[in-house]
């Protein structure tokens, strides 16, 4: 009987958005490495940053030594990453130095921030019909809840009746038709987990009505919008016009953070609308 070689299960390329720990990354980098090349060690994998040490990086993985942010550029550099890439990695870096509970609340949200803008897909403006309705966005989001049914049934009573069954279906097949979404083998998924329209993408006059229609929505059904768990807040603030941009970039952060976030979360069994707003009270003289 003639013997046959099993061939070894491929390791795929470590993705490092996936991650949220830089030694787990670098674990399976490592191991990923070694699947392509028997001989690859510890060694070597220290030689592409051209550290004296053989085995340091083999100790951060242990949790034996700490990556500091200069070395951590260095390695993220040697393994080809790219530039949101090595931001994502380096504030993994920092919230795993942080050395208390105010820098780690600090290095938490930069890890949102970043993996918010590694993740991001921008819609391009010739791509602008899945802002024609509100709800395309809501419903594309709403195949990550862990009951998703693919019918106009279950879309129109999860978003309570707000728009109807036929509706939703068409939003479904457009998601679909347009790569938004993909069927895989029975389960809808996102083509891309993060869409941005960007701020200057599309002109004000089509953003201002995109809004408009989801704020309509909202005042139109505000009762039976789970308003248990709303959230209202309206903050009416005197400011320099100085500042005023600071202030929106200081909105963009904490969407960023937000949107970071929000892609840590498993198990999703609800879904919300969180809206950000700016209304200029403009001084005419």
């Amino acid at each position: 009987m003639e013997a046959v070689a099993l061939a070894k299960p491929q390791i795929k390329y470590p993705e490092i958005a996936r991650y949220t720990c830089y030694r787990a990354f670098l674990r399976d980098f490592f191991e990923y490495k070694k699947s392509l090349r028997s001989g690859f060690s510890y060694r070597q994998f220290a030689g592409l940053v051209g550290l004296k040490s053989p085995n340091y990086l083999q100790l951060v993985i242990q949790e034996k030594r700490n990556l500091t942010e200069t070395t951590g550029r260095r390695l993220a550099e040697a393994l080809k990453l790219n530039a949101k890439e090595i931001n994502y990695f380096e504030a993994l870096i920092r919230l795993q130095n942080a050395e208390n509970d105010l820098e780690k609340v600090k290095a938490q949200k930069n890890v949102h921030a970043c993996l918010r803008k590694l993740l991001a897909q921008f819609v391009q403006e010739d791509a602008s019909e899945i802002l024609n309705k509100w709800y395309h966005l809501l419903i594309r989001e709403m195949v990550l809840l862990k009951d998703f049914e693919a019918s106009g049934e279950y879309i129109s009573k999860r978003m309570n009746g707000i728009i109807n069954a036929e509706e939703a279906e068409r939003s479904l097949k457009f998601l679909l038709s347009s790569g938004y979404l993909k069927n895989n083998g029975g389960k809808y998924e996102q083509c891309e987990p993060v869409l941005d329209t960007g701020v200057d993408i599309f002109n004000h006059d089509f953003m201002q009505a995109y809004h408009a229609q989801t704020l309509k929505v909202w005042s139109q059904n505000i009762e039976k919008l789970g308003y248990k768990n709303q959230e209202l807040g309206l903050l009416n603030i005197p400011i320099p016009k100085s500042k005023l941009p600071e202030l929106q970039e200081k909105m963009r952060q904490f969407q960023d953070e937000i949107i970071g976030w929000s892609q840590s979360q498993k198990d999703c069994d609800e879904l919300v609308q969180l809206g950000t707003y700016l209304m200029h009270f403009q001084n005419k003289n």
